[in-house]
């Protein structure tokens, strides 16, 4: 029965346990959601990982509503002007906000309810940014039908709660199990027509789509696997027009990062080119500086003794007192879960990141602000 919270704080714990196995991130979304299930059930949902720099889904995500529902979903997040649109959940103050409420009772002041009540007959809606330390790492809306109980103070109160922890899990889960960088393969594109159907694509577009599917095809286009991640980046690319073409990373069922550009093609009828390469370690390396939440001073710390540097071959370096080099590592060793410089090396490189990652985190710390001095 809806709106039943039986369970909710045990259903809390679960998901906490959750973050602390080694799930890949595809895994540990599906585990969350069905956790979720159980205390909020729902008639169709929506779950994804998102780029804490730019809101797009990150390749990991379970969808259970129709597929007619996953062109608009996107459109009408960055093209239409509504209530609770992601970012903007995640820039407030509550992590769950449900639109009846947002409303004032009154949903069909939403272009998007209006749209998905024709479509796919839902009526409720509570949506969620999984955000933790200031950082969206995913998205979720949850939806009901027409007839069924809209969702409770309490229900909303129960994900909200959630949140921050199934952030902590995505973010650990997207920055590891065996993430790292292709080398040696080629950019792949694809041309879509105004009513985002493919006209046309390379081959190795068509390679890289299929590595980005974890199980899940939620539309085929013309014979292709056409993921709502290339969606969400044309979508984005429509609401850009002009301007600087939109980009998002995305991770490949094998760990690879990818990058993936659109833009609206000029002289055309709204056709949009999808671009898909592999990342460089410069496009990655911010990402996991924001997932262990390291301070740019941190980063360079952590990036030395990788290197094998002692403290006070860090402290001559960075001009820097050993005794605050070894807050630093304290705080490092904190922020990424480890007791000892060996774990610390191989938790953040040997075993998931290759050397020209932790060149370009250093890098990142030296532009983003650690200083000569301090």
């Amino acid at each position: 029965m809806h709106g039943t919270l039986s369970g909710a704080a045990a259903t809390l714990d679960a998901i906490e346990r959750l973050t602390h196995e080694d799930l890949t991130p595809q895994v540990f979304l599906e585990e969350a959601s069905e956790r979720i299930e159980r205390v909020v059930p729902s008639d169709g949902k929506f779950i994804s990982g998102a780029d804490p720099e730019t809101g797009l889904c990150m390749g990991v995500a379970l969808a259970t509503m129709p597929k007619t529902s996953c062109v608009p979903f996107w459109d009408y997040e960055f093209n239409v002007p509504d209530f609770n649109q992601f970012w903007d959940i995640h820039h407030g103050p509550r992590h769950a906000v449900d639109l009846h409420t947002a409303t004032g009772g009154k949903p069909s002041r939403s272009a998007r309810w209006r749209a998905f009540r024709d479509l796919v007959d839902y009526d409720a809606e509570l949506r969620v940014a999984f955000s933790i330390d200031g950082t969206m790492w995913g998205m979720g809306q949850l939806s009901r039908g027409v007839g069924e109980p809209q969702f409770s103070a309490e229900e909303v109160a129960f994900v909200d709660a959630a949140a921050p922890t199934i952030a902590r899990g995505l973010r650990r889960a997207i920055t590891s199990t065996g993430a790292g960088l292709e080398s040696g393969r080629s950019p792949g594109m694809l041309v879509l027509d105004a009513e985002d159907r493919v006209l046309s694509s390379t081959q190795e577009a068509e390679q890289w789509l299929r590595e980005l599917g974890n199980g899940h095809e939620y539309h085929l286009r013309n014979g292709l696997p056409y993921e709502i991640f290339p969606v969400s980046v044309v979508a984005r690319a429509r609401h850009a027009a002009g301007e600087t073409a939109p980009s998002m990373r995305v991770r490949t069922t094998a760990g690879t990062w990818l990058l993936l550009h659109g833009a609206v093609l000029s002289g055309t009828d709204g056709h949009v080119a999808v671009v898909i390469e592999p990342a460089r370690a410069s496009e990655v390396a911010p990402l996991i500086v924001q997932a262990y939440g390291l301070t740019p001073r941190e980063t360079e710390v952590m990036h030395m003794i990788t290197r094998g540097a002692k403290t006070a071959e860090i402290a001559d370096t960075l001009y820097l007192s050993p005794h605050t080099v070894r807050d630093h590592v304290k705080a490092i060793f904190e922020k990424v879960g480890v007791s000892s410089r060996g774990e610390l090396v191989a938790t953040v490189f040997a075993d998931h990141y290759n050397d020209r990652v932790g060149e370009a985190i250093r890098g990142f710390a030296q532009r983003t602000g650690a200083g000569a001095r301090e």
